[in-house]
């Protein structure tokens, strides 16, 4: 399964079509409610050069000047979401 996580959100996709659309989706609206482009630099332009079938993360600086940093991810879970394994230490 392919995992995107955001601020406080994650989401599981079988597909990685909709799994970067959905990403691309996130990172955009983020960016545009936090400064657009311009402010956001780089980081926001990557999303655009996203590998077929590949994963990403990008890192931004909350515009609300608290100097927290904002992680939006595409990854391949290998776990695809199961929580029935657990490993005791």
């Amino acid at each position: 399964m392919w995992l995107v996580t955001g601020i406080d959100e994650e989401h599981r996709f079988p597909d990685w079509v909709a799994a970067a659309a959905f990403y691309r989706q996130i990172v955009e609206d983020w960016v545009a409610r936090n400064g657009g482009p311009d402010r956001c630099g780089d980081q926001a332009r990557r999303v655009q050069d996203l590998p077929p079938g590949g994963s990403q993360e990008v890192e931004f600086t909350a515009a609300d000047g608290s100097g927290e940093t904002v992680r939006f991810a595409l990854s391949w879970d290998i776990g695809g979401g199961r929580t029935d394994h657990f490993v005791a230490c």
